[in-house]
């Protein structure tokens, strides 16, 4: 089930979900249904309630226990029955249906306009009746109290057929060059044609009279006519507009544009004691609006182009026939609840939301005749890996992904490829991009660019980076202790100072030669660094650098010396070390050793006493 939620009004495709393939053996569908989590998972409202390619018409029994649809290919008639959920037969036709008529209020009349100019009548038993009307048929419409059928075609002529009589009656005349769409009114019985010179002809059936015509403004064809119970009456046209009249006059109350160009191909009219809808539908998209004001409520757009629309009415439920496999089921409960025989719906409406795919079939991939070609498996056309549809094959996805493996082995390489140079793009775009720094306060610019906060857009703080008298002294001694971490950084970095360095090689051994004097400095205590034949000195209590001259820093520098460590190569450091001075812990040590002497000192063994106290045993008996 896919959720759609427009406008903030919940619709709830019912049809959404996986389909399994007509071709499989039932072994297969089984399987699929066992071992496919979105399979089990789907709501199949009616079995089997789809086309084999494409649905063209669909509508609903009057007692609402049957819905007929018409598609293709091969052309066939199908019937669903709603108690059962299941579909009751399905019969097979010479030609694609334009439209059909159910005459009785079950599902045992219908009469059928074939593209061959054909009126075929079915009843229960199939074919009852098989009549041709002298052009191509484009609509019909039953008049139940003269028992007239009214049949539209190419030409000024409407034909009628008496099905009491069982001979055609004399046609009516219009003024148009033909008639795309024929209705009648349920409450007083007018006639009304929609023709293709965007007039809307009305007659009345008594005196086969014209009352009036309608000329629609910015149309050439009439293409949908529906009546409300009311004097209201809605024409839809071929650029995709909705026109509502009152019959009574002939200027419009309401324009409604669907915006897509496409003919209006069905009109229905919601009423009741809160809210009055107009529902209208083009190729396109389905929409539901205000019948007053023209507000949209809700709308759906369709991937498949949308041929006929059935709503059952007293519910929010409505059928889609469209150029896709499956008739589309949406259910709407702002408009009202489910019918009868699927009140379930109401409870697992807010329960069940899938999301939603695009697909046909999960496991079989769809390939045309060239794509077989560069893939090296045109041989196996004609064979069971291979299942025509349309202009090409489905084939298996685990076989599809073998051969394409085969065929480009580097295709995942390129993929992966592809995939890395799009997070790194993606990971660009979030760095900060400096374009051009200003010359005055460059550091605080650049700060100020990657916290974000934009002081280089904002005219207020223009001055700050381009006159000279706000520039920041980072070596003043104010803004040292403003920025007590950079003074902190700084004094860090100066632990040991270099003096008098000649060279960039000699500043690397400098550097080696500090680390190795950590290593020492943790066993002796450093007093004095002094080094022959170069001037550089270390000092560790002191990181405040001096101008002393290195000769006269030496000369002062006179005292014992105990060891000489050669670190330098050619350079000699001498160093004074003082003696360990004892700790409290050794002091301590040396005082328990001394205790524990004096102790074995003065011990005494009992050896000697266990023993006369035990006495002599033999047997187990104390004998002495």
């Amino acid at each position: 089930m896919q959720v759609l939620n427009p406008n903030d009004v919940k619709i709830y495709n019912l049809t959404h979900g996986k389909s399994i393939p007509d071709w499989l053996s039932d072994r297969k569908k089984r399987l699929l249904l066992k071992s496919d989590v979105g399979l089990q998972k789907r709501i199949q409202l009616m079995q089997e309630f789809e086309m084999p390619i494409s649905s063209q018409k669909i509508a609903i029994t009057p007692d609402k226990t049957h819905i007929y649809v018409s598609g293709v290919y091969p052309p066939r008639l199908r019937c669903f029955d709603t108690k059962q959920l299941s579909m009751k037969f399905e019969r097979g036709l010479d030609h694609e249906v334009v439209a059909f008529h159910i005459l009785s209020d079950d599902w045992k009349k219908i009469v059928l306009l074939q593209s061959d100019r054909h009126i075929e009548f079915q009843t229960q038993d199939g074919i009852y009746y098989k009549t041709r009307i002298p052009t191509f048929g484009r609509d019909l419409c039953y008049y139940t109290r003269a028992a007239e059928l009214f049949i539209g075609a190419t030409g000024p002529q409407v034909y009628r057929l008496n099905l009491c009589k069982g001979t055609f009656m004399n046609p009516i005349e219009t003024l148009s060059t033909g008639v795309n769409v024929t209705h009648i009114h349920p409450q007083h019985s007018l006639l009304m044609f929609g023709t293709d010179s965007g007039t809307v002809e009305c007659w009345d059936p008594r005196s086969r009279s014209r009352c009036a015509t309608l000329t629609v403004p910015d149309t050439k064809n009439i293409t949908c006519i529906q009546s409300n119970k009311t004097l209201e009456l809605g024409v839809g046209t071929e650029s995709g507009q909705v026109i509502l009249y009152d019959i009574r006059s002939t200027k419009p109350i309401l324009s409604k544009d669907h915006y897509y160009e496409k003919p209006i191909n069905s009109i229905h009219f919601y009423n009741s004691d809160s809210d009055n809808y107009v529902i209208s539908a083009c190729s396109k998209s389905f929409k539901v609006w205000h019948k007053d004001s023209g507000k949209p409520f809700t709308a759906i757009e369709s991937d498949e182009d949308i041929c006929d629309v059935a709503w059952y009415e007293g519910s929010g439920m409505f059928f889609f026939a469209n150029e896709g496999q499956k008739m589309k089921t949406y259910f709407i409960p702002s408009l009202g609840p489910a019918p009868k025989w699927c009140w379930f719906l109401d409870n697992l409406t807010e329960e069940l939301e899938e999301s939603t795919e695009n697909v046909v079939y999960d496991d079989y991939k769809f390939v045309t005749k060239e794509e077989l070609e560069s893939l090296g498996l045109s041989h196996l056309i004609g064979t069971n890996y291979l299942r025509a549809y349309m202009h090409g094959f489905f084939v298996d996805m685990k076989l599809y992904r073998e051969v394409k493996q085969i065929v480009n082995p580097f295709a995942f390489e390129e993929y992966k490829k592809g995939v890395v140079d799009k997070k790194l793009q993606s990971q660009m775009k979030d760095r900060v991009e400096v374009k051009k720094l200003p010359k005055i306060n460059k550091s605080l610019a650049m700060k100020d660019m990657h916290k974000g906060s934009k002081l280089l857009e904002d005219d207020r703080f223009g001055l700050l980076f381009s006159n000279p008298d706000f520039q920041v002294d980072e070596e003043s001694e104010q803004f040292k202790l403003i920025n007590p971490t950079v003074r902190k950084h700084e004094s860090k970095s100066s632990e040991f100072t270099l003096y008098n360095a000649p060279s960039d090689a000699e500043d690397s051994e400098a550097e080696e030669s500090a680390a190795q004097l950590k290593k020492v400095k943790r066993k002796r205590q450093m007093k004095l660094v002094s080094l022959e034949n170069e001037s550089v000195i270390y000092s560790k209590k002191s990181s405040v650098t001096t101008s002393i001259p290195l000769g006269q820093r030496l000369s002062e520098n006179t005292g014992a010396v105990t060891s000489s460590t050669q670190l330098f190569g050619a350079r000699e450091m001498k160093v004074e070390m003082e003696p360990e001075k004892t700790t409290h812990k050794s002091k301590r040590t040396e005082e328990m050793k001394q205790h524990q002497t004096e102790r074995r000192q003065l011990g005494r063994s009992a050896s000697g006493l266990m023993r006369k106290q035990r006495g002599k045993f033999w047997r187990g008996r104390k004998v002495g």
